[in-house]
């Protein structure tokens, strides 16, 4: 990894050593809860304002159709500045931009908090997005640095640890904050976990050395903004697809990737390196990890709607409702990694799309008043299957790739990961939209009509069949790469679960 040689230490009694060093004892320790703080408060985050998001339609009095952007919004802009994110780490130093990430996030939550209306805190998530994008873009490489290599492995099952109890810690939180607090308070709780990340990371983590070639002039710019155009043109033009306009901005979104494949073809240090994507079983394997967090964020983003429209559960209850697909994947997730090490990723994976349409499927089916314990018993199944595919997976686009570029690949799945969950986020709206529109209701019908329960049934379901098409997508698009491996040797999956979770909300 570039900038990792070290530096000679200006004082002896400075509080943060000007090296990049790997540490050891306490110190290890430490510096590891101080930067993973950041990973913690990033999942818990994102969990607990999908189970407000009911009492935020109330209080805002919008449509699920606008609604939907205070989760978009977030990670359109992580999407968009993650390749970013890590190279300005390389050139102004990772500890520095590290810092910076976790005050930018933390403003940002305190934004939020007071937000007077709707826009104001859409605007909020905007900003707090760019905190998360860079706290994601270096976690992984600080744990990487302070780490000796025979203790790696280790560091990064912890990750996969601290996100686990992020994204298990989320939903019962969120519930209760709410009910008792008010929603405002969801986002105060990142101000007293940020401030330890803040005081811990300047405290204990070393100053790595920065990378001296690198310089902004170097940095691909036109290849930087068209991305961001290309994703967030992508976004506009999905939640609008049953308007002419989302056409136009489709037709559009085809120019802007147009223009980003130019770009990256012509420039001497692409931001994103166009040969990977030639690379059979490291492109169809992204493909399914983009249906898979489709799949993933439609029982996320749905759920907390469907549990307060249809069985009028309080909101405490709804946040204590999802954790059961979190407890499925902390404990099958290493099963998941087991499978694919002996059979490779196309077993796992299939028995987990499979599941997918399973669960889909009954969802589809549910009556507007089950009880309970049936949706409990649902979201089992989608965190057996998410357990059974995240690791495999990303573990499979890792192995198709050449050692020296599993750290690129690594950047390209969080990409992936927070591009998925947007698209999950959009097609769930518009087909809500598009089947209200078929049954003569208009695309965004009132929610405080006393028909609304039965409608939003309506389009509940619609979303959920179309999930079996998206399980479908991933299926054909699972890929095994080469066993023999001459571009490097294989990635232990297992290892892999702290890299495809790094940053998960939500999921």
């Amino acid at each position: 990894m570039p900038g990792n040689q070290p530096l000679v230490s200006a004082s002896p009694h400075s509080r943060a050593p000007l090296r990049a060093m790997e540490l050891s004892g306490r110190a290890l320790w430490l510096s590891f809860a101080a930067a993973t703080t950041g990973t913690f408060m990033v999942n818990v985050d994102a969990s607990v304002v999908n189970v407000a998001l009911p009492v935020l339609q109330k209080t805002f009095m919008m449509p699920i159709a606008t609604l939907q952007w205070i989760v978009t919004a977030y990670l359109l802009v992580i999407t968009g500045t993650l390749p970013v994110a890590g190279r300005l780490a390389d050139w102004l130093g990772r500890r520095e931009v590290f810092l910076a990430g976790i005050a930018v996030f933390v403003l940002g939550s305190v934004a939020c908090a007071v937000s007077p209306d709707f826009s104001a805190l859409v605007a909020a998530r905007i900003f707090q997005g760019f905190g998360g994008a860079i706290i994601m873009a270096n976690v992984m490489a600080i744990i990487a640095l302070i780490f000796p290599p025979e203790q790696r492995g280790k560091a990064l099952g912890l990750i996969g640890s601290v996100v686990a109890a992020g994204t298990l810690a989320g939903p019962p939180l969120g519930g209760l904050l709410t009910a008792t607090y008010g929603w405002r308070s969801i986002f105060w709780i990142n101000l007293p976990v940020g401030i330890w990340g803040l005081l811990g990371s300047w405290r204990y983590l070393p100053r790595f050395a920065r990378d001296r070639a690198f310089h902004l002039r170097t940095l691909d710019w036109p290849g930087a903004l068209l991305f961001m155009l290309a994703t967030s043109l992508f976004q506009f033009s999905l939640v609008n697809l049953h308007r002419p306009a989302g056409w136009v901005l489709l037709i559009l979104t085809g120019l802007a990737v147009y223009g980003f494949v130019r770009v990256e073809k012509t420039v001497a240090l692409p931001l994103i390196p166009l040969r990977l994507f030639r690379i059979r079983a490291f492109s169809l394997n992204m493909i399914s990890g983009l249906a898979y967090w489709v799949l993933m964020m439609f029982p996320a983003f749905l759920l907390p709607f469907y549990l307060k429209e249809e069985l009028h559960l309080p909101i405490g209850l709804i946040g204590l409702s999802l954790v059961p697909q979190a407890l499925a994947m902390i404990v099958v997730s290493p099963w998941g990694g087991r499978m694919s090490d002996r059979y490779g990723v196309l077993v796992p994976g299939r028995i987990a799309l499979g599941l997918f349409i399973v669960a889909d499927v009954l969802f589809a089916v549910l009556p507007a008043t089950p009880p309970l314990w049936q949706v409990w018993a649902l979201l089992l199944v989608i965190g057996t299957a998410a357990g059974l595919f995240s690791s495999p997976q990303n573990a499979a686009v890792l192995n198709a790739v050449a050692k020296p570029d599993t750290g690129l690949a690594s950047s390209l799945l969080a990409t992936q990961r927070n591009l998925g969950r947007a698209m999950g986020v959009a097609f769930a709206s518009i087909i809500l939209s598009l089947v209200w529109m078929a049954h003569g209701l208009g695309a965004t019908p009132s929610h405080s009509n006393s028909q609304y329960a039965l409608w939003f049934l309506w389009g509940f379901r619609g979303v959920f069949w179309s999930g079996v098409g998206f399980a479908v997508v991933g299926l054909a698009t699972l890929a095994q790469p080469p066993a023999a491996a001459p571009k490097g040797p294989r990635i232990d999956s297992q290892k892999q679960i702290a890299i495809s979770d790094q940053g998960a909300e939500g999921s």
